[in-house]
Order: structure tokens, then sequence, then C-alpha cells
């Protein structure tokens, strides 16, 4: 008989190559082997490996739906890891080209995880307590999320010990614990996990729950900042900086700033620039300073944006330029901690400094804020404008004098003008007023006439108010109300405000 000139097959291969070949990064052989040893062998390990190295594409395309059929064929082996990957692989918002049969499943991620905490997978333990703990996929229950922690914590497991911590702090699915939050929290810091040693620096640093312990707080912040957490970089260079309750060393707290800077840290950021603004520390360096605050304007800090505007307004740091620092206090205005720009720029324009840069009816706005800050110029200003004819002014000034018992009269008078020059809202406070008879004589007429008007300009709660005031008059009365709106809306038609309006605004 002629010999088989087919080749041999090629020798299984054994975990110790599958390893060695991972090391090299051969993902090619990983997973032709791991395929061979899943299906020739029935090996649970091999089918948890094999489903894994499909699940990620290593050596070969991403396939999920086969990673998780191989996974399964695991769990059904009762292999605890394989259960646990396949719960968040149920768990995870699938969003890949190309059809997949697998769909988002929380109740099938809770009876795998459910076994894989039964077989004493610490991991298993603490996705399932996570899931007890959001009641998804299971009915919430406190108390479960936390027994699964404590075993999970128990065996080593850094997310379950900082999460064990937490319960106990806020007494969620235990009573409220402070010595066992701290021990917790100490043993997840010591095995490393950051958020952990962040939390423990925090709370040594503030004195919260322990007795404030400098020295405590820079060795929890250190590890954590030498781990790359920008915050604890932000709070360890802070303390050098500064000489809380360590010996002060300006290099060491400039430099771990500036490290969280670089992490993208921005109150980092803003705290190398006030300390060069002010010489806190450090050497005053406005060039320093104003190179700061831009970087954290970057990110959308209002302080350190509104701060860069007043560098640029006087020619501190930088190079004189009001152009540019009237852009970045309009673009503070729409910043969190960027709100005194419309006080600022209120200042501004009620002394001229914004004259032929912005219509009057933009500065109107940033005049009020500057008149409830105090400013005593912004009156006399804002009444120019309401006497013009700006209704803008007109209903701030009302706004702002009703709320003042003594100037109410006022308020109403400036009430009337912005409800006259087609402001619905000041048309429908107005009616209000004259149907309740506050700060202005009793008026069913008026009030009704300016429901009327309020509510053909779209103020839908007028309509109701017009209905009840209505209930309360004579038909005379309401004739008479119709025919002043009518006479309204013939002869009373918003004007134009006679200020000047032909401006150069600025990065509109």
């Amino acid at each position: 008989m002629a010999e088989s000139s087919d080749p041999a097959p090629a020798a299984l291969p054994d975990m110790a190559e599958i390893e060695q070949a991972w090391q090299r990064e051969d993902f090619v052989f990983v997973r032709r082997g791991l395929e061979r040893l899943a299906r020739e062998t029935g090996s649970a390990l091999a089918q948890y490996r094999y489903g894994r190295v499909l699940l990620e594409g290593r050596g070969g395309p991403t396939e999920i739906d086969e990673a998780a059929d191989w996974l399964q064929k695991a769990v059904d082996q009762n292999h605890a890891p394989a259960a646990t990957l396949l719960a968040k692989l149920y768990l995870s918002n699938l969003d890949r080209d190309g059809p997949i049969k697998l769909q988002r499943d929380p109740a099938r991620a809770v009876d795998l995880l459910e076994l894989a905490a039964a077989l004493g997978l610490a991991e298993g333990q603490y996705e399932l307590s996570r899931l007890y703990s959001a009641g998804l996929g299971v009915e919430r229950d406190d108390k479960a999320a936390f027994r699964w922690l404590l075993a999970a914590a128990g065996q080593q497991h850094v997310k379950a010990q900082f999460a064990l911590a937490l319960a106990y702090s806020s007494g969620r699915g235990t009573k409220e614990d402070v010595a066992q939050t701290i021990e917790w929290l100490t043993v997840a810091g010591e095995n490393g996990y950051v958020p952990a040693q962040y939390a423990l620096g925090r709370t040594y640093a503030r004195g919260e729950s322990v007795p404030q312990d400098p020295e405590q707080a820079v060795t929890w912040f250190t590890r954590a900042a030498e781990a790359g957490l920008p915050a604890a970089q932000r709070q360890l260079g802070g303390i050098y900086l500064t000489g809380q309750g360590v010996a002060q060393d300006v290099a060491a707290g400039v430099g771990w700033l500036e490290k969280a800077a670089k992490g993208q840290d921005v109150e980092a950021m803003v705290i190398l620039a006030r300390a060069y603004a002010t010489g806190q520390g450090v050497a005053r360096d406005d060039a320093a300073a104003a190179k700061w605050y831009a970087r954290a304007d970057q990110f959308g800090y209002g302080g350190a944006t509104l701060a860069l505007a007043a560098m640029y307004e006087v020619g501190r740091g930088v190079a004189q330029d009001f152009d540019r620092a009237l852009e970045l206090y309009q673009k503070a205005l729409s910043l969190p901690g960027g709100e005194k720009a419309a006080v600022l720029l209120g200042q501004m324009a009620v002394r001229g400094k914004l004259e032929g840069r912005f219509a009057p009816h933009r500065m109107v706005p940033w005049g009020l804020a500057a008149l409830q800050n105090g400013d005593t110029e912004a009156q006399p200003w804002l009444q120019a404008q309401a006497r013009a004819g700006l209704r803008e002014a007109q209903a701030g000034l009302a706004a702002h004098y009703l709320n003042i018992p003594e100037r109410a009269a006022e308020g109403a008078e400036f009430l009337e003008l912005a409800a006259r020059s087609g402001d619905p809202e000041a048309q429908q406070r107005l009616g209000r007023m004259y149907m309740t008879g506050e700060h202005v004589a009793l008026d069913y007429v008026a009030a009704h006439s300016w429901f009327n008007i309020a509510a053909t300009l779209g103020r839908g709660e007028a309509i109701e108010l017009r209905a009840t005031v209505a209930a309360l008059m004579t038909p005379e009365q309401v004739a008479e109300a119709q025919a002043r709106a009518r006479d309204w809306f013939a002869s009373e038609e918003p004007q134009p405000p006679a200020t000047e309006q032909s401006v150069r605004e600025v990065n509109q």
C-alpha cells in the first residue's frame, strides 16, 4: 500500500506554549492554539480563554457571538471567570458593524454572576453587588449588595474594598460605621487602589471622621500622586506650595502642580496662575500667570477666563488688547464661575467704555447686573435707556424697583412703559397688578385689556387670567377693555428705540 503524502497534523499545543506565544505577542498562534484546545479537549479553561481572544479581537477579527458561544460552553462546566465575562457582555451596550445576535440582558447577567459568586470568584461577587445596588436585572437590595461586597473584599478585591468603605460611610446596606470606613479605605489604599489613597488623603487633610493629620494626608496624597492621579498631584502641590501642616517646599509644590496641569487638571492650572499673579509662595510673574489662566480658559473654567480678560484689559502679563478682553468677558458669561463678567461688562457700559461697540439692548442686561451689584452709575444710565424707549431697560428697571418697597411706584411706571413698548411678560405682570391693586389702583378694565394684549402676543397664562378677571366685570367693562386692547394694536405699535443703533459688535 502506498504511503499517504498528507502531512501529519501539528501537535496539539499546551497552555505553556500558548503563554509563551502571548508573551511574544504572537496572537495568531494564540488564537489558533486555543481554538484547537477548546475544540479537541473540551477544556473549560481553553474555552474561556478562546472566548476572550475572540472578544478582544486578538490574532483576527472580533467575533462577539462566537465568543459568547465559547464562553457559554465554559459556563456549562461551572467556570466562574467565563460566567463573569459573559455577564459583562450581557451588560454591554453592543454597538458594532454587522448583525449581532447577542442582546443586552441584565437579568441573564445576574444569573451568570450568581453562579460566579457562588463559586467564590471575587470579581463575580463584586459585579453582582453592583447589580443589586443599582437594581439592574434584579430588584434592588442594598443588604445583598453589601454582603457580596463583604465577600469580595475579604478576598482582597480592591474595588470591593473601596466600595465597602463607601457603604459603611453612607450606611447603605449596613449601619453607618466610621471606623470600618477608615479601615477598609486603608486596606484598599495599602493594596494600591488609587481612589482609596486619594480619599484617605482628603479625609486626613480635612479632618473628616478622623483627627486632622497633615502628615497622613501627605503620605496618602503622595502615593496617589506618584500613581499619576492629577487630583492628588494638585492637592499635594497646594500643600507644599503653602506649607499647610508641612514644611513649605515651593519647588516641590510647583512641580506637583505642573504635573497635575499636564494631566489636564484645570484647578491645578488656576492655582498656579493665582500663585504667580499674587506672588503666593513664588516670585510674582504676570506672564506665567497669564499663561496658566489661558490654559485653564481652554477648558472652559469661567474664573480663569475672567482673570485672563482682566489681564488683557490692562495689559498685565500680556500685551494690552481691549477687543480680546471683551471677547473673553463675553465668553465667560456662559461659563460656570464666569457670572461676574456681566457685572464687569455692565460697569464698562455705564461708563461709556463700550460706546459704539455694542447695541444698547445688548448692554442692558449687563447694566442691570451692575445695578444689582450696587454700582451707583448704572441707575442713571439704565433710566436714560428706558426713557429712550428701550424696553429691556424698562422691564429690567421695573423688576428691580418693584422689589424695593419705597420705589415700587416708580417700578410700576417703568413696567407700564415696557408693556406699552410691547413686552408680553410686562403686560401680563401689569395686568396682575391692576387685578389685585398691587402697587397701582385696582382697575379690572386695565387688567383685562393688558391680559388680552399679552394673550394675543403669545402668553398662554394670560388667557386664564383674562377669564378670571372677566368674571368680576360687567359686560360694559369687558367691552371697554376689549376696545382698549384694539386701540393699543391700532395706535401703540412698538416703535424702534430712539438710542443710536450703529455699533461695532465685538465677536458676535
